[in-house]
């Protein structure tokens, strides 16, 4: 029998985040990175590209004091791809401007990466992937120095380009989520034991890590300050009935519309997957 698969156009469009904070949140993300702030409405802050109808992060501010949140419970390491090397080093000179943190700067193979934490504790990786090539995977120390003198151009916000290619979640069952990303989501995966699975093509891809709260409660965990949920794009009906009857089959629980326009189903750690038809 077939393994169910996604088509390889399916990405992940938005990556939405629960804060407490929103004043110092939106102010790194719009002002030490670049983001574009498309939104803001009740208690959502939608950001964006230069590209138009762009929505590559949602911060959703929420009553910390009144649920008791703990705001390591859900952390998160994204990482955003950037482009061109151009645009990698005038987002550099931004954060350095900014005189914010970078915890590390690493290069593998042809990827410069660095690596620092937002407001709220979330691992934030920033990253320039050149042309890949055999050589042997070895992690150097990446100097951003020369990078920053050689950008000419500055750019005022993030370039149409821009977007999240790599996720690391923590997780107390690494076979649990391994199950179910390939099961009834479709992603990739070299074996049974790697902890890391793909989807459109190796594009964007998931790092299972093990969790650092070893005891925290399933119960608890939708009410938890960092990953809320992630939108993923379907380009087609087919797609979406495709989809739909497969969980259907895994007798997974799930919702979608009568319209087939959304389906949206819970991962093992209570993270919410949104497919949307485009």
């Amino acid at each position: 029998m077939e393994k169910f698969k996604l088509s390889e156009d399916v990405y992940v469009k938005t990556v939405a985040l629960r804060i407490k904070d929103v004043e110092r949140m939106v102010s790194f993300y719009k002002n030490v990175l670049g983001f574009v702030l498309k939104l803001e409405e009740n208690n959502l802050s939608i950001f964006g590209s230069q590209e138009k109808d762009s929505r590559l992060l949602i911060l959703e501010e929420i009553d910390s004091e009144k649920d008791h949140i703990d705001v390591s419970d859900k952390a998160v390491c994204f990482s955003l791809l950037i482009p061109t090397e151009e645009e990698f080093g005038s987002l550099l000179r931004r954060i350095t401007a900014h005189n914010y943190p970078i915890s590390k700067s690493v290069q593998k193979k042809q990827r410069k990466s660095v690596f620092l934490k937002d407001p709220e504790g979330n691992e934030l990786e920033v990253s320039y992937q050149g042309a890949k090539d055999s050589a042997k995977e070895v992690t150097e120390i990446l100097d951003i120095q020369p990078l920053i003198q050689k950008s000419k151009v500055l750019y005022s916000s993030l370039s149409a380009g821009v977007r999240f290619d790599r996720i690391k979640l923590h997780v107390t069952d690494k076979s649990e989520h391994h199950s179910f990303y390939q099961d009834m989501l479709g992603m990739t995966s070299e074996n049974k034991l790697a902890n890391t699975l793909s989807m459109n093509d190796g594009n964007f891809s998931i790092h299972l890590d093990d969790s650092e709260k070893q005891n925290s409660q399933k119960a608890d965990s939708k009410e938890s300050l960092g990953l809320d949920f992630f939108v993923l794009t379907l380009n087609h009906e087919t797609e979406m009935k495709k989809l739909k009857k497969h969980l259907e089959e895994q007798q997974q629980e799930f919702f979608v519309d009568k319209k087939l326009t959304i389906l949206t189903i819970y991962d093992p750690s209570e993270i919410e997957w949104w497919f949307v038809r485009n």
